[in-house]
């Protein structure tokens, strides 16, 4: 979720399956609400401003994005995503995807993969740092496979994605801070 509304375009890693394991007759347990991340955040950067309204309930959020300022990066100042909220362990993340509307007949939907912080006034998304996960996928240390000629883009099951983010939640490295993908709440 970077100051502009592209947050979950081409930059980041993507998956071709999220964190997500419901079935037709078991919900994942992994999956949780959390009210309190309802509201509007922002951040802003360069003297642009993204405001990220986060609406759900029960298990599944709407998240909204909306960028203002001469800075800004993107002609597209506004975007719309699902996203499930998944605790792993003492650990949160963001399984995000595009609308449903916004997926052609024969695409396929891309998942973005973030590790979540937040209290009561910050919200901070981190994703997976591709640098790095190149960098694995070419050493052959990655615990996640990969397409062959994108190693930018996760191929891995929910479950093999869920025990990567239990492994390295707390890896700087692999979920690499940025200060600006930290929002306020407005």
């Amino acid at each position: 979720m970077v100051a502009s509304t592209a947050m979950f375009s081409g930059c980041w890693v993507s998956s071709v399956h999220g964190l997500d394991e419901d079935t037709l007759f078991r919900p994942d347990p992994d999956i949780t609400f959390d009210d309190s991340l309802n509201g509007t955040w922002h951040v802003t950067k360069d003297n642009c401003t993204t405001t990220l309204t986060v609406s759900g309930s029960n298990r599944t959020y709407d998240l909204e994005l909306i960028s203002q300022g001469d800075k800004c990066n993107d002609a597209d100042n506004k975007a719309h995503y699902l996203a499930k909220f998944v605790k792993l362990d003492n650990r949160f993340f963001f399984d995000v995807y595009p609308m449903p509307s916004d997926v052609c007949d024969m695409c396929l939907a891309l998942h973005w993969t973030f590790l979540v912080k937040f209290d009561k006034n910050t919200l901070t998304v981190t994703p997976i740092d591709s640098e790095w996960l190149k960098q694995a996928s070419a050493q052959k240390t990655l615990t996640l496979t990969t397409l062959p000629d994108d190693a930018e883009t996760i191929t891995s099951s929910p479950k093999d994605l869920k025990a990567f983010c239990r492994k390295y939640a707390d890896s700087d490295e692999v979920f690499k801070p940025d200060a600006s993908l930290r929002f306020n709440r407005k």
